[in-house]
C-alpha cells in the first residue's frame, strides 16, 4: 500500500475541539459523580487531552474488551473492577464505526447499576453503522477507510503522528 499520508485534522484543530468537548462535558457533569472508562487502546493519547482540559475530576478506568469468534459466533466481554452502580459513565473511544462494541458496553454498565452511560468519541465513522448508535460528543465525523495518528493505528503504526491522517488516493496524486 502507498504509505503517502494526507493530513485530514491538524494538531491545532484537534487540540481546539477537544477543548471545545472538555467544556461541553464539564458542563453537562458539574457537581456529578463521574468516571470516564476508555474502552480501546486507540483512545489513550485523546483520552489524555481530553482529561487535562476538563474543569471537573473525574474517576478515571480502563476496560478490558475481549472479541471472541468462533466461526460464525462472536462474543464480547469486558472487565472492570470499578462499581458503577448510581454512577453516571463517559465511555471514550478513539472511532465509533459499526458501534457494536460501544452499545454492548452501555448496555452492559447500565444493567450493572449505572446510573447513565454516554459516549465520547473522537472520529465518528457512520457509513458501517451496525447499531442505532450517536455518540452524545464527538470530535470530527469522516468516513475514509483509514485514519491514523493520535494515537489511532494503522497495522501497529503511526499511533505517534500529532495530527489525524489517512492515505492519499491515486486519484488525490494524479490530481497534483
Amino acid at each position: 500500500m502507498n504509505e503517502n499520508i494526507k493530513e485530514l485534522y491538524s494538531t491545532t484543530q484537534i487540540t481546539e475541539r477537544t477543548k471545545t468537548l472538555a467544556e461541553e462535558i464539564s458542563q453537562a457533569y458539574d457537581e456529578r459523580d463521574l468516571i470516564i472508562m476508555s474502552a480501546h487502546e486507540d483512545s489513550f493519547i485523546f483520552l489524555a487531552d481530553l482529561l487535562r482540559s476538563l474543569k471537573i475530576h473525574p474517576r478515571t478506568a480502563f476496560l478490558r474488551v475481549a472479541h471472541n469468534s468462533v466461526g460464525a459466533m462472536h462474543d464480547l466481554s469486558f472487565m472492570t473492577t470499578v462499581d458503577v452502580v448510581k454512577k453516571d459513565v463517559l465511555l471514550v473511544t478513539g472511532v465509533l464505526n459499526t458501534g457494536i462494541t460501544q452499545e454492548y458496553l452501555q448496555r452492559q454498565l447500565t444493567g450493572r447499576g449505572a446510573k447513565s452511560v454516554k459516549l465520547c468519541v473522537l472520529l465518528n465513522k457512520t457509513a458501517n453503522r451496525h447499531v442505532e448508535l450517536q455518540p452524545d460528543w464527538w470530535a470530527f465525523e469522516t468516513n475514509e477507510d483509514y485514519v491514523f495518528g493520535y494515537g489511532l493505528e494503522f497495522q501497529d503504526r503511526w499511533r505517534e503522528l500529532p495530527f489525524l491522517a489517512t492515505f492519499e488516493s491515486k486519484k488525490d496524486e494524479d490530481d497534483s
